[in-house]
């Protein structure tokens, strides 16, 4: 089934989302540069760090941080998701001639990582999120192969790992995860939402071209497009209609943040330049709350948001001139 689509959600809306003063606070490293990827959800986030060792998974809690030891080496590591009980999950990767070499999905437990078995024949794995009753989910594949298998890690099952019924043998790439254990994919058709079995088509528009997920929250997805040849973010609400988010632009190729959105609905990403942002550095953001515009973010030339709690609290960057990521925490007040 495919869902309705809509251009604007009502005025109302923003009225309901007033602007802030963001109050950024550095959060500390215990090397050079950091980026927090992930929340839990009360005032904690988790993500990397440079360490004299090399880049490390991290946690920040109550203005301290602690590192994880690294699980193989010369990993890259990537913190995707993180619970309220503070366990983290993400993919730790070996780099070889351009490609993943070894890519192991991974959880944290008594202070260091796990890695998380894979299924099967396949050889690679990438865990997307947890949800608070420790469920993992994520996907495996095999060397050469370009297909996905999205898979669950769960709790209740320690060591095992299974298959999500109802997914179809055509090309799959999970993009994000939803409290309830949903999961939003690409296809070849176009976004979708798995839920317990069942697949819904996300809402289109005229004109909207290439779209791509990037967060997932209390069944709302914000993620980007192309809409009449203007690069765009895209809302698609809890009925999956899409909603071209005012302002807003994007920059894959420079590796700095994307959308993100929380339970409530509030979104931070890319604004075009138009509106201050910059195309070629991919900096300058704004709000949105249901994707109705709210403000300009912090300091438009240098702080980059990546992850946002449902407390309302804002976890990014501050890029200096070196183009290096300063981690901080923003407060709304």
């Amino acid at each position: 089934m495919l869902l309705a689509a809509a251009l604007l959600v009502p005025t109302s809306t923003a009225s309901a989302a007033a602007a802030c003063t963001w109050r950024p606070t550095a959060l500390p490293v215990p090397g050079k540069g950091g980026l927090p990827t992930a929340t839990d959800h009360q005032g904690g986030f988790a993500g990397t760090a440079g360490t004299a060792d090399g880049q490390r998974a991290i946690t920040w809690k109550n203005g301290a941080y602690s590192v994880f030891p690294e699980i193989g080496f010369r990993r890259s590591y990537e913190v995707t998701d993180e619970n309220r009980a503070g366990t983290i999950v993400g993919t730790a990767q070996f780099h070889l001639w351009g490609g993943y070499y070894q890519s192991t999905a991974f959880r944290s437990r008594d202070g260091v990582l796990e890695e998380l078995p894979k299924l099967g024949n396949n050889t690679k794995a990438a865990a997307l999120g947890i949800n608070d009753a420790g469920d993992i989910t994520g996907y495996v594949w095999e060397d050469g192969l370009g297909l996905k298998t999205v898979v669950r890690w769960p709790a209740a099952q320690p060591g095992t790992v299974t298959t999500l019924p109802g997914l179809p043998p055509d090309p799959t790439w999970p993009q994000a995860v939803d409290e309830d254990g949903s999961v939003l994919l690409l296809r070849d058709s176009g976004l979708a939402i798995w839920r317990a079995g069942t697949i819904t088509q996300l809402g289109t528009l005229p004109g909207l071209r290439h779209p791509s997920g990037d967060a997932f929250s209390n069944g709302r997805v914000v993620g980007y497009a192309v809409y009449n040849d203007k690069k765009v973010g895209v809302y698609w609400d809890q009925q999956g209609a899409a909603h071209v988010l005012p302002n807003s632009s994007y920059n894959l190729s420079n590796g700095n943040p994307r959308f993100d959105i929380n339970r409530d609905g509030l979104i931070t990403g890319r604004i075009d330049e138009e509106h201050g942002g910059n195309d070629l550095k991919g900096t300058g953001y704004g709000v949105w709350k249901l994707g109705a515009w709210v403000s300009n973010f912090g300091d438009i030339t240098v702080d980059l948001p990546s992850r946002i709690g449902d407390d309302g609290t804002v976890a990014g960057a501050r890029m200096d001139a070196e183009r290096i990521f300063h981690p901080y925490v923003w407060r709304c007040s």
